[in-house]
């Protein structure tokens, strides 16, 4: 097409339309986001819509930004008609096609033409052009889309789906408790797609949890950090509690144990880091410490809301998601997690809450060692650059 250089990328909201007075506060943060990855300069942020300079590595950029609906590669050109009818043929020249359609917008209410009139005028510009062509106003096999606004006309032909949900940071953040598995990282992007930003708990137990299982979820945080600009790990070596928690006189409890220990010690670092609530990838009667009444059991040790995204998916459900966000090939990498070495071969499924307590209070220490793995806690930074 011979004008290249009007190329740009129109932008859509989305659900970001349905937030009545919010709106504002919405788009603010979908446009902080957007910064993050295309320069303050390539970019037009108005009420109803975006537009950047068209660039691959901006059109590759917008895949990941949620509170996107979709996005299209467009041709500006001025709100002359004469000028709008010459890049509307160039478009068509541009598909091969059988059918068409016009979508005409008027955004400029003060145009001469309707949206209807429009239609009907650039339909027959098509088939002066084009004698061979057909309408089809239902299943064409192209469609072309017309913007008339104040200043410029946007014509285009694709519609390119976004990510929607809503801009990460516009919810606030959780603290998400993240390992090498495959359902806990699918959990934190449908967090990130109702606008959280994310920060990652982690707990190792060297000489058992080795540099490939760390590499593991650097790996797969750096994928998930593609999707809100930077992410925090904090990152907790659980080592001694583990063998701690390993001398109770009750074996079977020994994983609901540790998992009450991941949440006090959870809580201590979201309410230092002013974070208002934790998240998993829990999932409802899958294993044991996923039973209705481990989850009651274990959430206990929390007031803070503990989110559980995966809490309805069955397996498939969640092995699809983690294709999509490419999770999935680092998941299912053998590593030493640190629950699977603790586990006990018949751990208990339904948690009494009184035996709990009194077994730890065979643990007189673990308060205090909870307190020395936070002190000593490794924190690591994650950015998309």
């Amino acid at each position: 097409m011979n004008c290249e250089h009007s190329k740009e990328i129109l932008i859509r909201y989305g659900e970001l339309t349905l937030k009545g007075e919010n709106k504002k506060d919405f788009i603010n943060q979908l446009r902080r986001n957007i910064e993050l990855y295309i320069p303050k300069e390539e970019l037009k942020v108005e009420y109803d819509r975006a537009f950047c300079k068209y660039s691959v590595k901006n059109l590759k950029s917008l895949k990941y930004i949620f509170g996107i609906s979709s996005y299209s590669i467009v041709y500006k050109t001025s709100t002359n008609l004469d000028d709008i009818e010459k890049l509307v043929i160039e478009v068509a020249k541009e598909n091969s096609f059988n059918s068409f359609a016009i979508n005409s917008r008027r955004h400029n209410k003060n145009y001469p033409l309707n949206s209807s009139q429009l239609n009907m005028h650039f339909g027959g510009i098509i088939l002066s052009n084009f004698s061979d062509k057909k309408v089809n106003l239902t299943n064409a096999d192209l469609t072309i889309y017309i913007e008339i606004r104040d200043k410029y006309t946007y014509v285009f032909s694709n519609y390119i789906n976004g990510l929607g949900g809503m801009p990460v940071s516009s919810s606030g953040r959780v603290l998400h408790l993240i390992s090498g598995g495959i359902d806990s990282p699918v959990a934190a992007n449908l967090l990130q797609k109702r606008g959280l930003k994310v920060a990652f708990l982690n707990f190792i137990t060297p000489p058992h949890t080795d540099e490939k299982t760390t590499q593991k979820i650097d790996d797969i945080i750096s994928l998930l950090t593609k999707y809100q600009g930077s992410s925090t790990l904090f990152q907790i070596n659980y080592t001694k509690i583990m063998n701690y928690i390993g001398l109770v006189s009750n074996q079977k409890y020994k994983i609901t144990l540790m998992r009450r220990s991941f949440y006090r010690i959870a809580q201590k670092i979201a309410e230092k880091y002013n974070i208002k609530a934790l998240s998993n990838g829990e999932n409802l009667a899958q294993v044991a410490s996923q039973t209705l009444e481990s989850i009651y059991t274990i959430s206990e040790v929390s007031n803070l809301p503990i989110f559980r995204p995966l809490l309805t998916f069955d397996k498939n459900e969640t092995i699809k998601i983690a294709n999509d966000i490419k999770t999935m090939d680092i998941s299912i990498q053998k590593a030493c997690e640190t629950c699977e070495l603790f586990a006990p071969k018949f751990p208990v499924t339904k948690p009494n809450r009184e035996e709990v307590k009194k077994l730890e209070e065979e643990l007189e220490k673990l308060n205090q060692l909870e307190d020395e793995v936070i002190n000593e806690i490794i924190i690591k930074k994650f950015d998309i650059i």
